[in-house]
C-alpha cells in the first residue's frame, strides 16, 4: 500500500516548517549575540578585581604616600645612587678579573 500524496506533501511541509522554525532560532540567537556579548563585557567590568590585585593596589597606595615628603624622595634617590655606585663597582671588578685571568692564561 502506497502512502497517499497528500501526506507525503504533509511531511514534507512540516519538515520545511521544522527547518524554518530551526533558522529563525539561529538568526534570532545571532542576532542576540552582541548585545549577550556587550552584557558579559559590562558584568566582567562591574565585578570585584581578585583579591591579589586589591593588596597590591592598597600597597602600592601606601607607598605612594610614604613618597609624598620631600624627606621620601631623598631617601629614594640617595638609595638609587648608592645603587648605581654598587652596579659600577661590580661591573669594574668583574673587567679587571676578566683583564687579570687573561693576563694570567697569556702567561
Amino acid at each position: 500500500m502506497r502512502p497517499s500524496p497528500l501526506s507525503q506533501d504533509d511531511l514534507e511541509l512540516a519538515k520545511l516548517r521544522e527547518e524554518e522554525r530551526r533558522l529563525l532560532q539561529q538568526q534570532k540567537e545571532i542576532t542576540e549575540l552582541p548585545k549577550k556579548l556587550e552584557r558579559e563585557r559590562n558584568e566582567r567590568d562591574r565585578t570585584m578585581p581578585p583579591l591579589e590585585s586589591l593588596k597590591e593596589r592598597e600597597r602600592a597606595r601606601k607607598h605612594e604616600q610614604a613618597l609624598a615628603t620631600r624627606g621620601g624622595l631623598r631617601n629614594l634617590q640617595k638609595a638609587q645612587n648608592r645603587s648605581i655606585l654598587l652596579l659600577i663597582m661590580l661591573v669594574l671588578a668583574t673587567c679587571s678579573l676578566v683583564a687579570w685571568g687573561i693576563k694570567l692564561m697569556n702567561g
